[in-house]
This record gives structure tokens, sequence and C-alpha cells, in this order.
């Protein structure tokens, strides 16, 4: 990277950050559950011939009850639960607890892959028309989960972190009505921040950090408006009667998670994630869209400060959905 995309970078308080490697290998991909099991399977969400996206495979996490109650046909509510640039759709059961602390909601959690590193989805139909995420992960995959699975599709919630986070607040404003709930833990919430001299560092930087090439929205400096089309900060009037959900850290030393001093470009990146968090909070506030937030002192843009906010949020959002733990769950 040259020196004068760093100085730009740090400049702009380049906010997208890469998630951290997956700690181990995705599960073999399957066409349909072959049987009855609580707990995570990975499935393969085929795509018609003109919807692209890098990978079909999706973890899916069961219910506790879920196959006990296949004889009753109780239906669920459905979590989407989406991740960041570097990492995969088996990421968020390799690096939280969420396959243990999810047990005690009813809640059917649906984890799809949002391409990573140079090919970053970024939860979008792609200007160029290379990839089509959007249509896959609001349309396609739905409707899969739907048929195959006992849930409710009309109670619906979407979380994410980082790139997911983006993903989340963005595919709620784009389809009102569609998502009951939508939280974003250290999420790029306004890809507008700093425009139009950020663009030219998301572009330039995409080979190494994963952020957008020109060929997901265009050119910051030519094509505002499809940036500002799918922008979470520029749609907040259209997140009206969706439950919000917003946590990030300052990217400074002391958080409760605890510190890491090989993490420094993670404190720099959640310090800028930050600032587009207080920049979404803020459309919110002038659009009259009530929302929750957790803004908390220190903590770096990384796995213990997002499974924490998964431990912060999932109640909410199970509440939202009409799917309170049951009394005396911890």
């Amino acid at each position: 990277m040259t020196r004068r995309l760093t100085r730009l970078a740090l400049g702009c308080l380049l906010a997208v950050g890469l998630a951290e490697a997956p700690a181990h290998a995705a599960s073999s991909p399957s066409d349909r559950p072959a049987t009855c099991r609580a707990g995570v399977i990975t499935v393969d969400v085929p795509t018609p011939a003109d919807v692209h996206v890098a990978d079909h495979r999706v973890d899916v996490l069961l219910p506790a009850d879920y196959c006990a109650s296949a004889t009753r046909r109780r239906s669920y509510p459905v979590l989407y639960l989406l991740h960041g640039v570097g990492d995969t759709f088996s990421t968020w059961t390799a690096n939280t607890d969420v396959a243990a602390y999810s047990r005690a909601y009813d809640v059917i959690i649906v984890m799809p892959d949002g391409g990573h590193g140079t090919n970053a989805g970024w939860y979008s139909d792609w200007l160029d028309g290379q990839y089509q995420y959007e249509t896959y992960d609001t349309s396609i995959l739905p409707t899969w989960i739907d048929s195959h699975f006992r849930a409710r599709p009309h109670d619906v919630a979407i979380a994410g972190n980082s790139m997911g986070g983006f993903g989340a607040l963005s595919y709620a404003a784009r389809h009102p009505r569609a998502y009951r709930a939508a939280a974003a833990f250290s999420g790029a919430d306004d890809m507008l921040y700093g425009a139009p001299a950020c663009g030219e560092v998301f572009a330039e930087g995409s080979p190494y950090l994963g952020t957008p090439a020109n060929g997901v929205w265009g050119p910051q400096a030519t094509d505002g408006p499809v940036w500002a089309a799918h922008n979470p900060a520029s749609l907040a009037g259209r997140l009206e009667g969706t439950a919000v959900y917003l946590a990030s850290g300052t990217g400074t030393p002391g958080g409760s998670q605890g510190d890491d001093p090989s993490k420094g470009t993670d404190y720099v990146l959640e310090n800028g994630i930050f600032q587009m968090n207080v920049s979404m909070a803020r459309s919110l506030t002038l659009a009259g869209v009530p929302y929750k937030s957790d803004f908390y002192a220190g903590g770096y843009h990384g796995w213990p400060y997002w499974q924490a906010d998964l431990h912060w949020a999932l109640p909410q959002l199970a509440a939202d959905l009409d799917a309170p733990p049951p009394v005396g769950a911890a």
C-alpha cells in the first residue's frame, strides 16, 4: 500500500474493518438437512443462473426444541446474521458462543456467506453485474429457508458485524416491513462519511482491505446517488417501524472485553466505525426514527466485542420477534 493511501486512510478514519479469519474450516455442504437435529447445520442454497454469489453455503442454527416440536408443527421466527469483510458463513459459529447462547431463544438463526477479501460482496447487487447478493439474501434465501424449515416468514430480524452491520441496516431500509428488527455491531453504517475523499480510499484499498471496489456501486465521486441508495445513514427515514439497534466501541484502550496490543489497526478501524455510528444515530434522530444504542468506551474491531454485542442485542431481537426466553432461562 502506498504512503499516500496510508495517509488518506488514517485521515478518513477508514472504518470498514476486516474481521479475523475463521478459526476452522466450514462444514460440508448438503442440498437439504439430512436429519432433524438441533444445533448448526450447513446447507447449500443454489441460485438461478443469473444470480451469482461467491459461496452458496449457509449455516443454519436450529432452536433447541426444533426436532421435538416437529409433531406439533411449531413454527419459529428467523434471525439472519451477517458477517464482515474477512469472514465467511461459518465465522459467527467459529468465533462466538452464538450456538450455546441462542439455545435460550426459540429463533432459527441463518448465517449466509457475503463474500470476503477482494470479493467481499457488500450485501448488494453490484452495479457492474458481477454479484447479486441482495437478490440472493432478500429473495432466494428466505424463500428456500421458509420452504425447508418451519419458519415464520413475517417474523424476521437481521443483524451483522462490520460489513454485515452495513448489510443488516441497508437491507432493512431498502426492504421496508421485511424485517421487524435490525441490529449493527460495529457496523459500517455511513459509507458516505467523509465523502467524496474516502471514496478514493475505498477503491484503492479494495485489494488490501476488502473495501468496496468501483464495481459495487460505481466510483463514489460520480455515482454518489447509487451509494446513497444503499447507504443506511442516507436511508434512515425508511427504517421507521423497524426496531433498530446500534452497538460500537470508541476504538480506544480500556474496553470491557479486554485489550490486544497486537491489534493496533483494529483500534483505528473501530474509532472510524464509531464516527460512522454517531453519524447514523444523528440521521435516525433527524428522521424521527427511534433506536437503541450501546456506544461503549474502549474496544477494538474484533470478535470479543461482537460476541458481547450479540449478547446485548439478541434478547431484545427475540422479544421483537415474540420469542422471549423461557421463564428461568439464563
